[in-house]
């Protein structure tokens, strides 16, 4: 009899524990957003500042997504974007606006981009292709060189070439390191 009623003691444990355990509630590293799986496309709010012959700053949204783990990180996204070129001078009154669009990726701290933007002032129009290098984090922050291709060969002086820009794309899922 000892037996019997030791092996269904046994066996009753045996579930106990198997069956008592809560899988929702642990926070192994599997279970975290992006950990080894894509995110899926969030839109985000998009800020940026940059130097191209004369200072510029855009607004936007972006589409990002992300993933990590324990060797680095890599996203990507895309966007639209307003751009817009002051210009303070007497002698230049006219300031450049542009409608961008693009897409961005990060490799951990590479960064890379293309982007194709209209520009006007109302009497002149561009149309500018650009590819971009530089360094971010996650695509939330990313530091940019870039280099502006004209198809209308440059008709603004105040837009040069070369640019430096660095870009904001305020993913509140990752800012907030939020699990959900």
């Amino acid at each position: 009899m000892k037996p019997i009623i030791f092996l269904l003691t046994l066996f009753l444990l045996t579930i106990t524990v198997a069956f008592g355990q809560d899988s929702t509630k642990t926070q192994s590293p599997d279970h975290r957003e992006g950990y080894k799986k894509w995110t899926k496309d969030r839109t985000c709010f998009r800020i940026g500042l940059g130097l191209q012959k004369s200072f510029y700053s855009e607004l936007g949204i972006s589409r990002l997504k992300y993933i990590y783990n324990d060797l680095g990180y890599a996203a990507n996204n895309y966007y639209t974007a307003f751009e817009w070129t002051p210009t303070i001078l007497p002698d230049k009154p006219r300031n450049i606006f542009g409608i961008k669009a693009g897409y961005e990726m990060n490799a951990r701290a590479l960064a890379i981009g293309l982007e194709g933007k209209f520009q006007t002032d109302t009497k002149k129009n561009d149309f500018i292709l650009t590819p971009k290098i530089g360094l971010g984090v996650i695509s939330v922050v990313n530091l940019f060189y870039s280099y502006n291709i004209s198809f209308n060969k440059s008709p603004f002086s105040d837009i040069g070439h070369h640019q430096f820009s660095i870009v904001c794309n305020l993913n509140k899922h990752i800012l907030t390191r939020n699990k959900k």
